[in-house]
């Protein structure tokens, strides 16, 4: 039977009550009270702080890095060079491969024109090796150049560099005449042959002096004779005075003599006149013809520049598009890009002035270039390299090395494009997980 209650403050009524709820329940509660409580009641509170010790000494060995957040720009050194068209048409002939290795110079493709492209590749082959001759000084051989220039179809095929090409070839004929086997080279030997004989005569006419001076004399010393004759009255003066008649004819002969000397002289001097202005005339020929050849050759490279897709440079080929021969190009469209070999990457960086202070020479520094999501691709790892002291709009500006180029630490290789933006993370240093926690609620707090 249960025990009286006796609780100070409650009526009687109320007793009676709660006695027959604890005569009714009375098992149900001795049950409860009697029962142990389980083990993990007894002693939870006292693991649940064990636990949070041991997550506070784990988390104090775990080192989080400290990083500041910066904007920066994909460049490079030997950046790729584009291929674009220089007219609008078809591109009728695509001569390399998707990937391919090109040399500098390497034809690439053609595009539209009127002209023959083999037939321009004749003349401009025919051009070159003229001035070739030309600089090795063997200009008489050029004569055997540009055989086809009197056929109409070989100038038509030339296209839109036919009228050039005719007022070329004006200037090679008029030029061939100045050659060895031209008209002006004759006259030239003609005029040399005549300088020649004039020589010679002129070396008739010395000889013929000297010897007139031996016995103009020995004339001398028989009128000198002759007067010692007189003066002892051994001859007579008659033939004194014939004697004295003869000297003064051999005496008059000379001048003669000498005027031919000078005539013969005078001649040889007209003689080189002419073959100085013939030599001036072939000068301002040849002159005239380098020029007309320096114009086609450089008209023929604007063809070639307008019409001709050629490699600037050397290295890897890509294609900027899906080309097919026969395409419709517009002007200044991109066709092809070139990768050389020896490009180096590297990215400009500006760092905020917000934890400046913590940015320093040779941190490494994760890429995520906005192009290539680093859920996918992953980053890029880069080294600042140097930290400009003078600051920008937009901050600091430092350079940032890639010694693994653009592969990532995904093992995935990007594909270059100047320019390209990404989120730098520069890890300044090494902190514990509850500085870092501190650190965050001390920032929150500071807001």
């Amino acid at each position: 039977m249960p025990q009286d209650i006796n609780i100070p403050g409650l009526e009687t009524s109320d007793i009676l009550t709660m006695e027959n709820t604890f005569a009714e329940h009375g098992n149900e509660v001795d049950e409860i009270i009697s029962k142990k409580p389980p083990f993990i009641v007894r002693w939870g509170t006292l693991f649940f702080v064990i636990l949070l010790l041991i997550i506070g000494l784990i988390s104090w060995f775990i080192q989080y890095p400290d990083i500041v957040t910066a904007k920066a720009k994909l460049s490079c050194v030997n950046p790729p060079t584009q291929i674009t068209a220089k007219t609008d048409g078809k591109l009728i002939k695509i001569t390399v491969k998707e990937n391919q290795n090109v040399d500098s110079g390497q034809i690439l493709g053609y595009m539209e024109s009127v002209a023959n492209v083999e037939s321009v590749k004749k003349v401009d082959g025919q051009i070159n090796a003229v001035i070739d001759l030309m600089n090795q000084k063997r200009s008489d051989e050029i004569v055997h150049f540009f055989p086809e220039y009197q056929s109409q179809k070989s100038l038509s095929d030339l296209g839109e560099l036919q009228l050039p090409y005719q007022t070329f070839i004006q200037s090679f004929i008029a030029f061939r005449d100045f050659l060895n086997s031209g008209f002006y080279f004759r006259k030239k030997n003609m005029l040399l042959t005549d300088m020649q004989n004039f020589k010679k005569l002129h070396d008739v006419a010395t000889n013929q002096k000297q010897l007139y001076q031996q016995d103009l004399s020995l004339s001398n010393e028989n009128f000198n004779a002759n007067q010692t004759l007189v003066d002892e009255k051994i001859i007579s003066a008659m033939e004194y005075r014939n004697e004295k008649s003869k000297l003064i004819a051999k005496q008059l002969s000379l001048p003669q003599i000498n005027a031919s000397i000078i005539s013969n002289e005078s001649q040889q001097n007209d003689k080189k006149k002419e073959i100085a202005e013939l030599d001036n005339q072939v000068a301002i020929q040849q002159s005239s013809f380098l020029q007309a050849l320096q114009t086609i050759k450089s008209q023929v490279q604007a063809w070639e520049y307008k019409y001709v897709l050629k490699a600037p440079i050397s290295g890897i080929i890509s294609f900027t598009g899906f080309l097919q021969e026969n395409q419709e190009i517009k002007i200044s469209e991109s066709l092809f890009s070139i990768q050389p070999s020896n490009t180096s990457y590297f990215v400009e960086m500006w760092i905020p002035q917000h934890n400046l202070g913590k940015v320093k020479q040779g941190q490494e520094v994760l890429l995520k270039f906005q192009a290539y999501p680093f859920e996918q691709y992953g980053s890029v790892i880069g080294k600042i390299h140097n930290i400009k002291s003078i600051p920008t709009d937009s901050g600091f500006l430092a350079k940032v090395n890639l010694p693994r180029g653009l592969h990532t630490n995904y093992k995935k290789s990007l594909q270059f494009r100047d320019g390209l933006i990404a989120q730098a993370d520069i890890i300044t240093e090494e902190m514990r997980l509850p500085q870092r926690f501190y650190y965050n609620i001390v920032k929150q707090i500071r807001r």
